[in-house]
């Protein structure tokens, strides 16, 4: 074997070469071509002259300005009230028994004093009766008593007779046996032990007559006990008819004739029935903390019931709570409501239209003049083109001005539309606007589905 041959043994084979398809190359191409696009906008700020900006100063910019005015708080606001009956009361019987008649039903008319429901007791009959058995029988033996004190009396009077006479008669029997030989001894010792006889037997008839006294005493106390409780029964009976306290509607009616009803009013004795006057309702009213100070005892309040849509009924302030509910710091004030017709019934809700006042003026600013943060509330002042920020205190709305208390009074400038960007001790050129378009309310902010016109 030659070396030629040798070598080209050992050698190994060269692959053939690869051919480039036409898409590699175009694909190819655009990343270069956008990598160089990408390059060149990046480093060609780098290449351009530097502008220099001029800054224009035109002095302080412009600030729209509203006066602090003052004005009596005078607003009407839309409170949720409840009417209720000026009287409603469930008719319980005194004592349990079956009903026996009932003549009322739901939605009857009543009058005051009408009888509605009679009742039959037959144990209270009975011990009514035995009540004045009883006081028949105490008056009974108080009459045999006065009859044994009479006597008693008689008796005792007879014997101060006799024992009056034979003392007398001692006396004179005594004196003349002074005399020997007139009167025998033995007739004056005689007489003698009849006299203490007599004086024993006038002790004993008083005696007698001071226990019939007191026997004729017990008695009396006795049938006068006896009355008392045969009144109390007479009472009871009376309880057995049910009559109407005022002038008014039934409203639930529970019971028929035959039920059994009992005093307790829970579990198996229920109300009979129910009656509530609505010749006059109450309208009860929660009025917030902040306007309990200006409630006037007889002012007229407006409100609005869901069954007369479009009408304005009027009561008048009548009651005053004098108290703040905890949980909803509100105070209940009740109006009184004339309803002769019968339009408006209890249970409804309505919506009152309560004025909010106050008796003194207070200091208004816009709402838009008072910018609110964390930590607390401000205005920004303008006096002398320079801004002052003040605090404030807020109070209530009225329109489109908000009460405000602290360091300002009546005809201060402060910003109308006020923000946290505005700092105290910078300088502006206030504009004073008019009240009626510090007083107009502000234009809302556009919302994301809106344009903003440029």
């Amino acid at each position: 074997m030659t070396v030629e041959q040798t070598t080209e043994a050992k050698s190994p084979e060269t692959p053939p070469p690869k051919k480039v398809s036409p898409i590699g190359m175009i694909i190819g191409l655009l990343v270069i071509a956008t990598g160089g696009y990408f390059g060149w906008q990046y480093l060609q700020p780098m290449f351009e002259p530097k502008k220099v900006e001029v800054v224009h100063d035109d002095g302080p910019g412009e600030a729209p300005c509203a006066e602090v005015v003052r004005k009596t708080l005078d607003r009407v606001d839309q409170l949720p009230g409840e009417i209720q009956a000026y009287q409603d009361v469930a008719l319980f019987p005194k004592i349990p028994g079956f009903i026996e008649w009932i003549g009322i039903d739901r939605g009857s008319v009543v009058k005051k004093g009408d009888v509605l429901v009679k009742m039959y007791a037959p144990e209270y009959l009975a011990k009514r009766n035995e009540a004045l058995a009883k006081v028949q029988e105490s008056q009974s033996m108080l009459k045999r008593a006065e009859s044994k004190l009479i006597s008693d009396k008689a008796r005792l009077k007879e014997a101060i007779a006799t024992w009056r006479g034979d003392d007398s008669t001692y006396a004179r029997l005594k004196a003349a046996s002074l005399t020997p030989g007139v009167v025998a001894y033995n007739d004056v010792v005689v007489l003698s032990q009849r006299v203490e006889a007599d004086k024993e037997t006038v002790n004993s008839w008083e005696s007698r007559v001071k226990a019939s006294e007191k026997e004729v005493s017990a008695l009396a106390d006795s049938v006068s006990a006896s009355k008392r409780s045969a009144d109390n029964y007479e009472d009871f009976a009376s309880y057995l008819n049910i009559v109407a306290p005022f002038d008014g509607y039934i409203t639930v009616r529970n019971m028929h004739k035959g039920s059994f009803v009992g005093p307790l009013g829970f579990g198996a004795y229920p109300a009979i029935a129910k009656i509530a006057q609505l010749q006059l309702l109450r309208i009860v009213v929660p009025v917030p903390e902040r306007d309990t100070s200006a409630i006037l005892p007889g002012s007229q309040v407006q409100f609005t019931v869901s069954s007369h849509p479009g009408v304005k009924f009027t009561g008048t302030v009548a009651r005053i709570g004098n108290y703040l509910d905890q949980s909803t710091r509100t105070m209940p004030v009740e109006l009184n409501y004339s309803n002769p017709d019968y339009k408006i019934f209890p249970g409804a809700f309505c919506k009152v239209y309560w004025p909010a006042r106050r008796r003194e003026a207070s200091l208004f600013v816009p709402i838009s003049s008072v910018v609110s943060t964390t930590l607390d509330n401000h205005v920004c002042r303008v006096q002398d083109g320079i801004v002052r920020c003040v605090k404030v205190e807020k109070g209530q709305t009225m329109d489109n001005l908000v009460e405000v208390f602290g360091d300002l009074k009546e005809g201060d400038q402060v910003i109308l539309r006020a923000s946290e960007e505005i700092s105290d001790g910078q300088q502006v050129r206030a504009t004073l606007v008019s009240k009626e378009d510090a007083g107009k309310a502000p234009e809302p902010r556009p919302s994301y589905h809106e344009s903003v016109a440029n």
